[in-house]
């Protein structure tokens, strides 16, 4: 019996990085998206892994693997720094290491752990120095809608999330307005074989 490519892709994901269901309703555990990144004019498409990690509160792990299968990028990040698991040559600088460090802690809502965060209504907001600070709006569910990143009170990069019938997120777009850069995530909504 042949199985199609994505399938098997599939499989060999889910035995890696040892989940057994892929379920993409909050970033509670482990989210698996279609990602596509966008620098400049250069494009880089492969499957990205977002996992909460369960013995630390505020961090979590971030995989991106080509298509084929070779990993990216391998990473831990917190709302402030970040570990390297496992880095490409060309992706291993500082500044690219950090902008994905911050652009997964905005997205993946590690700002929102902070205790000095201002909630009013529908939105939060958590200021991270004295020029930067993060910024949510919530739906009427309660779910994020809107994600921002701001320094010295300008917009440089926000999230737009969109949920499908059953409440799971279904697409998330982070976009930079500093420099041309887009990463649009879809989420995979499958299961992995037990």
């Amino acid at each position: 019996m042949q199985y199609p490519m994505r399938f098997l892709l599939l499989i060999s994901i889910c035995l890696a990085v040892g989940v057994s269901s892929l379920n993409a309703q909050e970033m509670s555990g482990e989210t698996f998206f279609n990602a596509l990144v966008e620098v400049s004019g250069h494009t880089i498409s492969g499957i990205m892994v977002i996992k909460n990690d369960s013995r630390e509160e505020n961090r979590c792990r971030i995989l991106f693997t080509t298509v084929a299968g070779p990993k990216l990028m391998d990473m831990h990040i917190t709302r402030d720094g970040y570990e390297i698991l496992h880095v490409t040559k060309k992706l291993r600088k500082k500044l690219i290491l950090r902008l994905f460090q911050k652009d997964f802690a905005l997205v993946s809502g590690l700002y929102l752990s902070d205790r000095n965060k201002d909630c009013t209504g529908d939105s939060c907001s958590v200021k991270l120095s004295k020029k930067k600070s993060a910024h949510y709006r919530f739906d009427a569910r309660n779910r994020i809608a809107r994600a921002e990143y701001r320094g010295r009170g300008k917009l440089l990069f926000d999230a737009v999330y969109t949920y499908n019938n059953t409440g799971n997120i279904e697409s998330i777009l982070l976009q930079h307005y500093n420099f041309r850069m887009k990463i649009t995530l879809n989420s995979i909504n499958s299961t992995c074989p037990d």
